[in-house]
Formats: structure tokens, C-alpha cells, sequence
């Protein structure tokens, strides 16, 4: 599982893509859990999807991802008002 944001998001700007991948790696806790490949999520530009992704959060706590899609959504807005 994964979540993100790119053309599609509504207040999209893809000249903030690369500050809100900064911004995103500063501020989020991507190391609160472990997924079953040893892997703890992580940020991704441009990959599948394009734009601005946190890959590997299938196996974080129900919670956990919860919080950390509310937390990169209120940063998400906070870079591209």
C-alpha cells in the first residue's frame, strides 16, 4: 500500500513537488514500524505514480498509517497553499 499525491490532488503544483518531498522526509516519522520485508516506509518522486508517494505502509499498525496520512496531508497543504 502506498499514498500520495500528484496531478490528480486537488491544489496540485508541480514546481512544489521536490520542496514537499523535502518537507515531507523532515517531518514525517517514517521509521515507526517495520513492514514483513524488513523494510520501514519510505518517500518516492516520480516513481509509478509520479509525484510524491510514501511507499511501504501495508504492514504499519491501522493507527500508525492513519496518523501519518493525517500528518502528510496537513504538510501537503501547509507546501502547496
Amino acid at each position: 500500500m502506498n499514498y500520495g499525491y500528484n496531478q490528480n490532488c486537488k491544489g496540485w503544483n508541480e514546481s512544489k513537488k521536490q520542496e514537499l518531498l523535502d518537507t515531507l522526509a523532515k517531518e514525517l516519522p517514517l521509521n515507526i514500524g517495520w513492514t514483513a520485508g524488513g523494510v520501514s516506509p519510505y518517500l518516492e518522486l516520480d516513481g509509478a505514480y509520479g509525484g510524491v508517494r510514501i511507499r511501504k505502509i501495508t504492514h504499519l499498525a491501522e493507527e500508525d498509517r492513519k496518523q501519518l496520512v493525517e500528518r502528510a496531508d496537513k504538510i501537503y497543504w501547509m507546501v502547496m497553499a
